[in-house]
This record gives C-alpha cells, sequence and structure tokens, in this order.
C-alpha cells in the first residue's frame, strides 16, 4: 500500500477480513434463521443482533478508549471466532435450531458493540495525523470489498451446510486475530491535565466539548442515504419503470465500484483535499441523486449511480480522515460510537421512510429527500472545524 505500511497495513487486512466475515455471516445467518423457523424467526434473529449493538455502542466507545482498543479488537474477534466455532459444532450435533441461532446472532450484536469503537479508534496510533485521510480511503476500501465480496462468499458456503460454512467464517475471524496480534501501536496517555473534564464523559458530552459537532453529525448525514436506503430505493425505482431486474443490481454494482475506485485514488494522493472538496462532492452527489430520481431510461441511472459512488466516496473519505484529525486520540472511541450510532441509529428510519415517501408521494420525491438531506450535511460540514484537534475547554453540562 503506497505510504501506508507496516502496522496500518496489517490493520486494513485484518478490518478488511472481519467485514468481509461479518457480510457472509449475516447472509449465512438469515439463510439459516429462515430454514429453521421461516420468515419470522430470521427477522427476529437479526433484529436480536441488532439491538444489542445499538444499544451498547456507546458503553463500546468508552471501553476503547480506557482500554487499549487494539487489545478490545483482537478480544472482540476471537469471540465471534469461538462462536463461529461453537454453531459450527452445534449444527452437527443438534441441526440448526431457532434458539442458538438468537443467542449467537445476540452475541455478535454485542461484540460488534465494542469491536467497531476499537477498530475506529486504532488509525491514530498508526499513522502520522499527515496521514489519516489515506488510511481511512485504505479503510473504506477494504468495506466496500468486503461489501461486495461478502455476499458471494456467503452464497458459496450454502450449499456446504451450517457446519461448514460456519467453521469457514470462523477462520476468517481468526486470521484478522492474527494480523491484528502482529500490531504494535503506540500508547497514549489519558492522564494529560487537557483530557481530565472529558475522563467520564459519554460520547455525546465529548463530541460537545470537543466542539465536533457539526463534522460529526454533518459526516453521518451525508453516509446516511447511502447506508441502504438509496440501493433499496434504486432497486424499487428500476421495477417500477419496468426495467430488467439484472440492471438494478448493475447499478448497485457500479455504486460499488464507483466508490471502491475513487477510494482507491484517494489513498494513493499525497492531498485529498479540505473543506472545498467537500463541499464541491456533497453538491454532486446532490444534483446526481435528483438526476437519478428523473432517469427514464437505466443507461443514464447506471451512470448516475457510478457518479454517486465517486462523489459520495470522495465526501466520505475526506470527512472521516477529519474526524479522525479533529479528535484526540485518547477520545477516538467514543467519537467513532457517536458517529456510527448516528449512521446505523437512524438507517431503520431511513429505510422505512423508503417505503412510505414511495408509497404517498412516488420515488422521485424520496430522492429529492435524499438529496436534500445530503445538502443539510454540506450545511453542518461548511460550519466545521477541519484541522488539528482544538484545545479542550471546560462547557456546561
Amino acid at each position: 500500500m503506497m505510504g501506508i505500511r507496516g502496522d496500518a497495513t496489517r490493520w486494513v487486512l485484518a478490518y478488511t477480513l472481519a467485514i468481509l466475515g461479518d457480510v457472509a455471516y449475516y447472509l449465512v445467518l438469515t439463510w439459516a434463521a429462515a430454514e429453521a423457523g421461516g420468515a419470522g424467526w430470521s427477522g427476529l434473529i437479526l433484529a436480536a443482533g441488532s439491538v444489542p449493538r445499538l444499544l451498547l455502542l456507546l458503553v463500546g466507545g468508552l471501553l476503547a478508549d480506557r482500554i487499549d482498543p487494539r487489545r478490545i479488537a483482537i478480544w472482540t474477534d476471537t469471540a465471534r471466532s469461538v462462536t463461529l466455532i461453537a454453531a459450527s459444532a452445534l449444527t452437527a450435533l443438534l441441526g440448526v435450531l431457532p434458539w442458538w441461532l438468537l443467542a449467537v446472532a445476540v452475541i455478535f450484536g454485542i461484540v460488534d458493540a465494542c469491536f467497531i469503537p476499537a477498530v475506529g479508534a486504532m488509525p491514530a496510533r498508526l499513522v502520522a495525523a499527515e496521514d489519516l485521510t489515506r488510511l481511512q480511503a485504505w479503510r473504506l476500501s477494504g468495506l466496500r470489498i468486503g461489501n461486495a465480496v461478502g455476499p458471494l462468499l456467503g452464497a458459496a458456503l450454502l450449499p456446504a451446510g451450517g457446519t461448514a460454512a460456519f467453521a469457514v467464517l470462523a477462520v476468517l475471524f481468526l486470521g484478522s486475530v492474527l494480523l491484528l496480534r502482529g500490531i504494535r501501536p503506540r500508547t497514549v496517555s489519558t492522564t494529560d491535565d487537557a483530557l481530565q473534564p472529558l475522563a467520564s464523559g459519554s460520547g455525546w458530552l465529548t463530541v460537545r466539548r470537543l466542539r465536533i459537532a457539526p463534522l460529526v453529525i454533518g459526516t453521518a448525514l451525508s453516509e446516511l442515504p447511502f447506508s441502504g436506503p438509496v440501493g433499496v430505493a434504486m432497486v424499487l425505482l428500476a421495477q417500477e419503470r419496468g426495467w430488467h431486474p439484472g440492471l438494478a443490481g448493475a447499478m448497485l454494482t457500479a455504486f460499488s465500484l464507483g466508490g471502491l475506485a475513487v477510494s482507491l485514488l484517494m489513498s494513493t494522493l499525497p492531498a485529498v483535499g479540505g473543506r472545498l472538496t467537500v463541499l464541491g462532492s456533497v453538491a454532486t452527489t446532490a444534483m446526481l441523486l435528483l438526476l437519478f430520481g428523473i432517469s427514464a431510461d437505466a443507461v443514464p441511472a447506471a451512470l448516475c449511480s457510478a457518479g454517486l459512488g465517486v462523489s459520495s466516496g470522495v465526501t466520505q473519505v475526506i470527512c472521516q480522515g477529519q474526524v479522525q484529525r479533529s479528535t484526540p486520540v485518547a477520545m477516538l472511541g467514543r467519537v467513532t460510537a457517536v458517529l456510527t450510532l448516528l449512521t446505523l441509529g437512524l438507517s431503520p428510519l431511513a429505510y422505512a421512510g423508503v417505503g412510505v415517501v414511495a408509497d404517498l408521494a412516488g420515488l422521485p420525491v424520496f430522492f429529492t429527500v435524499a438529496a436534500g438531506v445530503i445538502l443539510l450535511s454540506g450545511l453542518l460540514l461548511a460550519t466545521a472545524r477541519f484541522g488539528p484537534p482544538r484545545a479542550i475547554t471546560p462547557i456546561a453540562a
């Protein structure tokens, strides 16, 4: 990886393996749950996994800042590997049963609540501040690769049966553990007087006292439409306009490839831009969403989709890098937890919004609303401070 070597490379590879395993796991779990108890159990099991993740994310962020995040990442990936080995054994001994699939989902939800902030707190311990944005570009490249390959891997494992499928997934998480164990991040002191006002603060209080709320909320809003709702709307629009089903998949692939291409490109650049670049990418994203909503032909829609992958990818890389740069290293776990909660926590509402808006006003209106959310994120990001952490000053709680 150009300019990113050693521990940072191992971190990116470990993160990519974890994402790949996680995405494939959810497909295998959904399939197994549906076979064991039908669609009702499938939905219940997936919900049981998501609830503890959302409820415990802020706790996970606090733990990541108080304990070495590398150790937490190792513990959580080890826990996932052991859980999947147990699932493989249970499949062989008892068959696929809803009750133990429910337990597996809950364990994964708890583990995710600790893993996400911990892995988000590690980059600033691995590279200099000027390399954080490029490292985020590599991370997002790994995320997109994992999201693209994970479903294919999960589908390929299904014919082998649950015993083999869970065992293979356990190996992926074990590979992540081995890579993480090879990392030696720099230690960070949390005893500095400047950090004491935040020593016992929650994630929300940390973001407020660091005065980075516009940056964090703006970043979350810029990602929210693309956490799933826009993809669903693309499929519904293709169906509504009578396009071939394969074109819906092609548009989603075009979006992913556009995002991957720009992430890989930005990971190699010495400088990737700042506020003006972000505002330009936000404006482009909003315009492309409006154009997609009124596209009458599949080819222009696919081009818009690829463009959306590029423009939203630029925003995501720079903003994620700026969140890392603007946060003291000892606070990154809590800030990562808040950012994740704003995206994951609001995504169910955004999913529901697709159907409600589509039924009441039509899909073009949904894309207009999504463009409005992106523009709102731009207004917040225009007021955000881009740069190193500012001095911490106590304010009224």
